[in-house]
C-alpha cells in the first residue's frame, strides 16, 4: 500500500514539475510525514544578491541560510538544485514550486489592460 502511495506521489510531482520547471525558485520535499523546503530568496528583487534558505517545516527548527551570493549570478540557483538532488538521492520526494511573486506577476500579465472610455459629447436637441 505504501509503495502505491509513493508511486502516486512521484507521478503527481513529475506532472506538476514539468510545467513549473522554468520558473522554479523553491522546492517542497517530503519523506513520510516530514516536510522540508529549499527556497532561493532575492532580497533586492534581482538575480543577486541571493540566499538559499532551508526550512524544516514540520520539525520546529529555525530556517538556515545554506548559501549566499552577492555578485555571482546563477550561484544560488545551482547550489539549490544540487542540494535538492542530494535530498532526492536520500529518498526525499521534491516538487518545484513557483514563488508567490512570480505568480502575482503572471496573474497581472494575464489581466487585460483597463481602457478608459472617452467622455461622450452631450446631445443637444433643437
Amino acid at each position: 500500500m505504501q509503495q502505491k502511495l509513493r508511486i502516486m506521489q512521484i507521478i503527481s510531482i513529475l506532472a506538476l514539475s514539468v510545467s513549473f520547471n522554468a520558473y522554479a525558485d523553491s522546492w517542497n520535499c517530503s519523506s513520510s510525514d516530514l516536510v522540508r523546503e529549499v527556497i532561493i530568496e532575492y532580497p533586492q528583487g534581482g538575480s543577486v544578491p541571493c540566499d538559499v534558505i532551508y526550512k524544516k517545516q514540520t520539525e520546529g527548527f529555525e530556517d538556515q541560510v545554506l548559501w549566499s551570493a552577492e555578485g555571482e549570478e546563477g550561484y544560488c540557483e545551482e547550489k539549490a538544485r544540487d542540494f535538492v538532488a542530494k535530498l532526492e538521492s536520500w529518498g526525499w520526494v521534491c516538487m518545484e514550486t513557483v514563488s508567490s511573486e512570480t505568480e502575482d506577476d503572471t496573474e497581472q500579465a494575464e489581466e487585460p489592460p483597463q481602457v478608459e472610455e472617452p467622455p461622450q459629447a452631450p446631445v443637444i436637441e433643437q
